[in-house]
């Protein structure tokens, strides 16, 4: 009867140790096309006025992205979501949330986007700069990941992020980094993501990945998606690792945190104009993206994946 005991033991220990099987079938079937279709045009909508503090869209973009948490049980980081911060005299707050309870003694992964614009500028025509690409796509990635990966349990803690004040000098993103590191969020690594919405020039179903040789990030998150992730030599030529939110981490906490983007600056003519519409966007082919980062970094919180530094920045 004793040997019985063990044996039954071991299995449902084994049983407790199952990871989630992760499909990427039941992935594509959770990011659907209309919710992202009903996210994009929602964020890059009039009504939104650019997303910026000034105009007072930013506060009812974030109000959006409260209610999706708060509907699809993604817990709140800090009160109420926000994380709030001042820039150029106006108060403004990251929206930042938890996939399930967050303990102290796990590694954190987290996952962003910016969500802010630049607002309302005056001049003849369309004054309302929506940033439909840049980056309520990006935005939308994080939203509907975050739904997906609420369904499940995950070894490590999952913190997404909405960051203010990105388009002021990722002033959003450096404060939440300094606020975390001073509160010893232990930070694995960081998934940023950026400007979803037209088709990279290399192929469909492909992002590029900023400061691609700093990290294995890359190398990884092909293994389970080959050929996702791109090298494009345009990132490293206009330093866009620096230029978005994953670099406030970087400096913070000295691990990977990277950007996916498909803006390649051949295949879109409308950044920082009032021409970036949803209307524009490819979005069966963002969808499509979406749900294979989705795929992935589900993956490589599933098998605990260590992402690790190659070289440091120059």
């Amino acid at each position: 009867m004793k040997k019985i005991s063990v044996i039954a033991l071991l299995a449902s220990l084994l049983i407790g140790c199952k990871t989630e099987n992760i499909r990427l079938d039941e992935v594509r079937e959770a990011i659907s096309l209309e919710e992202t279709k009903n996210i994009l045009f929602t964020l890059a909508s009039d009504d939104m006025k650019g997303r910026d503090s000034k105009s007072g869209g930013y506060a009812k973009a974030a109000g959006f992205v409260e209610d999706y948490f708060q509907k699809h049980n993604i817990q709140p980081f800090y009160p109420a979501y926000r994380d709030s911060l001042m820039t150029d005299s106006l108060w403004s707050y990251n929206v930042v949330g938890s996939i399930g309870k967050y303990d102290p003694n796990k590694k954190t992964v987290l996952i962003g986007a910016h969500l802010d614009h630049i607002g309302i500028k005056e001049q003849e025509g369309d004054s309302i700069f929506n940033g439909a690409n840049d980056n309520a796509t990006g935005s939308t990635a994080v939203l509907q990941i975050a739904r997906f990966l609420s369904q499940k349990k995950w070894k490590q803690n999952v913190v997404v992020a909405l960051f203010a004040d990105e388009e002021k000098g990722l002033k959003g993103a450096y404060h939440l980094a300094e606020r975390m590191k001073n509160e010893n969020v232990d930070l694995a690594y960081m998934v940023n993501f950026e400007m979803l919405g037209i088709t990279l020039t290399s192929g469909a179903n492909q992002v590029y990945m900023t400061g691609y040789n700093l990290s294995d990030m890359a190398d990884k998150m092909n293994a389970f998606s080959s050929n996702f992730v791109q090298f494009l030599p345009q990132a490293k030529e206009y330093n866009l690792f620096r230029r978005s939110d994953n670099y406030a981490f970087y400096e913070a906490f000295g691990v990977p945190a990277q950007t996916l983007s498909t803006f390649d600056f051949k295949n879109y003519g409308h950044y920082h104009k009032a021409g970036d519409e949803a209307e524009k966007m490819e979005v069966d082919n963002m969808n499509t993206v979406i749900g294979t980062a989705a795929y992935t970094i589900a993956k490589l919180l599933d098998e605990g994946v260590n992402i690790e530094m190659k070289e440091k920045e120059e």
